[in-house]
This record gives structure tokens, C-alpha cells and sequence, in this order.
């Protein structure tokens, strides 16, 4: 029997900072009942209707989940479905929640037009921090086994009026980091938390705070800008979520990088700016990791690439 995908990573030593997966914008549909592997084309839902949404978030950056609680009921035929859609990115930033009869309407919503912080006119705006924690044992093992007690320990913790605002959900990406858990709209990723530490981390997120322990990234950065990040957070102690900005450097030049780009050198040199003024230029490089891991659980074990920090240089202090 091979091993739980969760201990090969952590033997190898795999990172968890630039792990998060490359989400502009995340619609979150509340399915309860059972998910097969691919949540959204084998649960309660219409497989056929599952096959559509996925082919409008096709060449996109929105992500479709599925989410459920155990404060409501299951029933083979849903209705009242809580939707949730999300654009994760600063500026444009915003989540809105509804709830809806027909999961069918989401057809008609502009997925392209979602990935760019257009949300549509529905519901109303989510103010309040959501955290999801993937709990999808029929997708990997490690999230049933992992997830699932972190879950249970983290609904129990909280104030009975905050319970609606912790969910468990389908597959996030990244098994072998569980449990892995997500905050929305602030769009933060987290993995390997203890109870204790995902309680801390839900406080943190609800206060507009990042909590570094287990942060793998936000998902509106691509990974090398994810890890800069993460890097300069651990080594000037930033907590504030919305107080940093990454940018990839070209020609001597900080320009935004879309969540879309891929890289092919080895090597990038990115900028993190702080709302206060002060800026870092972040040597980046990519190289393979020693040892092998799997991806998630039954699978082979791999080689895996990783980006990490080679060096960070201060180039300026003053405020603005």
C-alpha cells in the first residue's frame, strides 16, 4: 500500500509557499450529499449541467467548488442552493452570495467577464470572511482522513451566529498540503494546519490579517510572485492581508503579471511594494526539488519543481 500522499510531501520537504492554486475568481455552489471524484459531474446535481459549467470556465481563471454543511439537511433534490462567487484580486476585489432554485442560472453568467472582477448583478455583497476546508475523501484520501477532524474542530470553535460563514468544500488543489483550507474574498490559501492553527488563521483573516503559519499563497498571483511574497511577509513580519502588491520586474521595470502567464525561464526578478512606501526587488528561481513525492494519494511518485527566494534587496524605506 502506498504511502499517504500528506507524509511524502512533508519527508521530501516540500514548500508550501507558491503552492496555491492560480484562482482569479472562485463560484462556490452549495451541493449537499454525496461527490464522487469530480465533484461537480458526480454528485446530486445534473451531470450534463456539470459538463457546461465547466466548459464556461474553460481558458478562464474562475474555479467551480462545491460546498456543504451539517447544519443543512441533504436531500436528493436541492433547492434553495447558497452561491457564492468571489474575485479575489485588490482593486477589484468583491464577493457576492444569493440563494437560488435553479443551479441552471449559472449558465447564463459570463465567466470571462467573472475572471475580470465583473461579477454579475446577483444576490447581494458578502461582507462577512468565509473559510472553506476541503473535506473531498472520494477525490484523496488525505482530505477525508486530514481535512474532515479539522473541519469538525473548526465549526465546533466558532460563535453559533458564525457558523454560516464555515463550510467544507470539493477539491481546492494540493491534497498532499492538507488540510487545505480557503478564505474568501481575501482569496488565501493554507495548508498542514493544526486545529489550533486554523482557528488562528480564520481570527486573522476575519481581522484583515493573513496568518503566516501554513500560508501557500494567494491565488491571484502566479506562483513565483506568490512566494516573493510570502519571503517578505516572513522576513519583515507582515501581517496586514491588503498591504502588498507583487509585480513581476521586465526590463528594469515592475509590470502587474496575469494569473494566466506562463513561465518558462528558470529565474525572475519580481517587486513587492508595500502600501507604505517601502519596496523589494525578490530574486526568484526555479529548481528540483531532491527526492520524489505523489501528487495525491495512489498516484506515482514524482519529481516536483519549486520556486524559492535567492535573494531579497530593500530599494526603498520612505513613506509615502
Amino acid at each position: 500500500m502506498s504511502q499517504a500522499c500528506t507524509l511524502q510531501s512533508l519527508q521530501v520537504d516540500e514548500p508550501l509557499a507558491g503552492t496555491a492554486p492560480v484562482v482569479s475568481c472562485y463560484v462556490i455552489i452549495e451541493q449537499p450529499g454525496p461527490w464522487g471524484r469530480e465533484a461537480l459531474l458526480d454528485s446530486h446535481l445534473p451531470r450534463e449541467l456539470g459538463e457546461q459549467l465547466l466548459a464556461l470556465t474553460k481558458g478562464t481563471q474562475v474555479k467551480i467548488v462545491l460546498a456543504r454543511h451539517p447544519d443543512r439537511l441533504e436531500r436528493d433534490h436541492a433547492t434553495g442552493h447558497n452561491v457564492w462567487v468571489a474575485h479575489t484580486a485588490p482593486g477589484d476585489r468583491g464577493m457576492r452570495h444569493g440563494i437560488i432554485d435553479d443551479v441552471s442560472t449559472l449558465l447564463t453568467w459570463d465567466f470571462e467577464a467573472l475572471a475580470q472582477g465583473v461579477l454579475p448583478p446577483f444576490g447581494q455583497v458578502q461582507h462577512g470572511q468565509l473559510t472553506f476546508v476541503c473535506t473531498h475523501g472520494s477525490r484523496d484520501a488525505c482530505c477525508a482522513v486530514v481535512g474532515r477532524p479539522i473541519y469538525d474542530e473548526l465549526l465546533s470553535s466558532v460563535p453559533l451566529d458564525e457558523r454560516t460563514l464555515v463550510w467544507e468544500m470539493s477539491h481546492l488543489g494540493g491534497h498532499r498540503f492538507a488540510p487545505t483550507v480557503l478564505s474568501l474574498p481575501s482569496g488565501t490559501v493554507h495548508g498542514r494546519l493544526s486545529a489550533a492553527e486554523t482557528v488562528e488563521m480564520r481570527t486573522a483573516a476575519a481581522a484583515g490579517m493573513v496568518q503566516i503559519t501554513g500560508f501557500r499563497g494567494h491565488g491571484w498571483l502566479p506562483a513565483p510572485l506568490q512566494v516573493a511574497e510570502i519571503a517578505v511577509r516572513n522576513v519583515y513580519d507582515i501581517a496586514e492581508a491588503d498591504a502588498i502588491d507583487v509585480l513581476r520586474v521586465v526590463n528594469n521595470r515592475a509590470v502587474p503579471a496575469p494569473t494566466s502567464v506562463l513561465f518558462l525561464e528558470d529565474q525572475m526578478e519580481t517587486e513587492v511594494q508595500h502600501s507604505d512606501g517601502r519596496t523589494w526587488r525578490v530574486h526568484v528561481q526555479r529548481a528540483q526539488l531532491q527526492g520524489q513525492r505523489a501528487e495525491s494519494c495512489g498516484k506515482d511518485a514524482e519529481s516536483v519543481e519549486v520556486w524559492s527566494v535567492q535573494e531579497i534587496q530593500q530599494i526603498a524605506d520612505r513613506p509615502r
